[in-house]
């Protein structure tokens, strides 16, 4: 699919406070948004779904409910603000309301005053003070402006923005100053004194807004239609009359329904989409043709995810240059249809911004690390982490991308991490979680799997902030396999401290532990070991950075703790390492015999990790 690849206005950032499940302590936060496909992603009834809710405030017509504040308060003030980058095209739609058709004329004070006042422009709903638009340092209300947001005084004694712009354009001056060096000079230190535009700009800039951001709801009804020529319909009602009206259209509204049946088959490859109209008096019909037996039902008789995948094809390839917000869209969808849906989104979005509500580790493929959003609730109200920019370099973004396989990603889903090292213990330990009644499913506790090299993991939770914990084996602290520079010199070290070095979290301090250990380094059958006397004092060293290191390796431990006909018996049972440490862990959890105490303590280290005590 080619697309004339353009500008197109997109979302910059959003703050909200108090709005229903965001409370006061992360309002000033931005929640930033990237080109392209933004997910948002956490655990059921953090408030994701509420992210996207929050720009229904600058619909017209908008009027809220007591649901919209955050738990009831409806005393309290609540706030949205969202920064929108607009288009060329968009930008100049809106200059012929702010500056007027007389200079929009001229290309070069048009330039000029773009120059000035940029691209971005921030809204901001308040339940108490309604709309507010500011450009830079310009702040609007309807057809008023003000260096400041402080509407409330009255008694003020009124500009003409014309008188403002025409000294802006004619003075001699005008190469040597800025709009805003106009406007200060006309209110000279009067922060009351407002400038008085001929045009409603909130106006202006909503009726830009509006017909470019939509949702889709998380519940979608099923595509019929009322025999209305229609060219959208989020909610579904009317899907067929927008099939209709573009199958009966123009040549580029033909080609585009021509696309939708394409994409569609693409979804789902033994299914035909068509519309059909009996005549003219009856409202369109969407059926679905079964390819193989050439039968066609209505579509009403299949399943729900055929359905919603016709209302959102039929949008997002109907549309261009938008920023759609979906709730949910794999919903009802299998595997593969999901990575196929993931791949037409992709797609799209090369034109247009997304914002994906989800609940599928498959969306997250693909992913860009930064482009993610983790949602959570903390303190009962939600909060919204991204990954700062440039945290990774893009030697560990391919590290990451390469290791974040389907398992690994589930983490982005939960409350807290284990980090492992090998399979038996992603079988094992969420089986002896819940042989000591804190099972990791209710707390919420993902596991990543990582072998030796789990610093850049480390890395992630930390930039993610998710509370988390390491798990790994003796000789991950005790074999000599990397070095680290102390005070500019190279010393040798075991992939513990190298993972942590690696990631810029070793202390100095620390460091200079690490170089006296040198002493302490033997050659044992060709390689070289920390000496086992010191494996106590590295261990707490190690637990410093919340890295549990087991005495051997995991099945070393079951083995010395009496296990050793379980693990033999798992061997003849499967080669895979995970159904191994499963059946383990099935088997004692079965006799009601105890977990080894060391995978006990690091249950416990992890739900601590929560705030969970006992």
């Amino acid at each position: 699919m080619e697309f004339d690849i353009g500008e197109a206005m997109k979302l910059s950032h959003l703050k909200i406070k108090n709005f229903r499940s965001f409370g006061e302590k992360n309002a000033e936060e931005k929640i930033v948004f990237k080109d392209g496909v933004n997910l948002i992603v956490g655990e059921n009834n953090v408030g994701k779904s509420n992210l996207l809710r929050a720009f229904e405030v600058f619909r017209v017509g908008y009027s809220p409910d007591n649901n919209d504040w955050y738990a009831g308060k409806i005393e309290t003030e609540f706030v949205v603000e969202l920064e929108v980058e607009l288009s060329s095209k968009e930008l100049r739609v809106f200059l012929k309301d702010f500056i007027g058709a007389e200079y929009i004329r001229d290309a070069k004070k048009t330039k000029r005053i773009i120059d000035d006042i940029g691209r971005k422009v921030c809204l901001t709903y308040s339940s108490e003070k309604g709309i507010l638009i500011k450009i830079k340092e310009l702040c609007i209300k309807e057809s008023v402006g003000k260096l400041n947001a402080d509407f409330s005084a009255g008694g003020y004694q009124g500009i003409k923005w014309l008188d403002i712009l025409d000294k802006y354009f004619n003075s001699a001056r005008a190469v040597d100053f800025s709009i805003f060096t106009v406007i200060k000079e006309h209110i000279k230190g009067e922060e009351e004194r407002r400038i008085q535009f001929t045009k409603n700009l909130n106006s202006s800039f909503f009726r830009l807004l509006a017909p470019k951001l939509k949702n889709f709801s998380e519940v979608r009804q099923r595509p019929y239609g009322k025999n209305e020529k229609i060219l959208e319909s989020y909610d579904g009602s009317q899907v067929a009359d927008v099939l209709a009206t573009l199958k009966m259209g123009n040549r580029q509204q033909r080609k585009k329904f021509e696309l939708i049946k394409q994409e569609f088959t693409k979804l789902f490859p033994t299914l035909r989409l068509e519309v059909t109209e009996e005549n003219t008096n009856q409202p369109p019909i969407i059926v679905i043709e079964k390819i193989p037996i050439e039968y066609e039902v209505p579509i009403d008789r299949v399943g729900a995810g055929i359905g919603e995948m016709a209302i959102l094809l039929t949008h997002l390839i109907a549309s261009k240059e938008m920023i759609f917000g979906l709730d949910m869209p794999e919903l009802h969808l299998h595997t593969h249809s999901q990575r196929l849906l993931l791949g037409i989104l992709e797609e799209y979005s090369k034109n247009s911004q997304i914002l994906i509500v989800t609940h599928s580790p498959l969306f997250l493929e693909k992913a860009e690390m930064d482009s993610i959003m983790i949602v959570k609730e903390q303190d009962g109200e939600t909060a919204v982490t991204q990954l700062p920019e440039n945290y990774f370099d893009n030697e560990e973004r391919i590290k990451l991308q390469r290791h974040l396989d389907a398992y690994n990603r589930e983490f982005f889903f939960s409350r807290a991490v284990l980090v492992v090292e090998g399979e038996t213990e992603v079988g094992a330990m969420p089986i002896f979680s819940k042989t000591v009644g804190k099972d990791f499913d209710i707390h919420g506790i993902s596991l990543i799997r990582t072998g030796k090299h789990f610093g850049i993991f480390m890395k992630l939770l930390i930039g993610l902030k998710f509370p988390y914990f390491v798990m790994c084996d003796r000789d991950a602290l005790m074999n000599i396999e990397e070095s680290i520079k102390v005070n500019k010199r190279k010393v040798k070290t075991s992939p513990v401290f190298y993972n942590l070095s690696k990631i810029n979290l070793l202390e100095e301090e620390h460091k200079k532990r690490i170089l006296k250990f040198k002493n302490n380094i033997s050659n044992i059958n060709h390689k070289e070991v920390y000496d086992d006397k010191i494996f106590d004092e590295l261990s707490a060293l190690a637990r410093a950075y919340d890295i549990y290191v087991l005495p051997s390796d995991f099945e070393g431990v079951l083995r010395t703790s009496g296990y050793e006909k379980l693990l033999k018996k798992a061997e003849t049972i499967s080669d895979s390492k995970v159904t191994r440490g499963r059946f383990v862990a099935e088997e004692i959890l079965r006799q009601n015999h105890k977990p080894p105490k060391e995978f006990v303590d690091v249950i416990n280290a992890i739900i601590a990790k929560l705030g969970i005590q006992g």
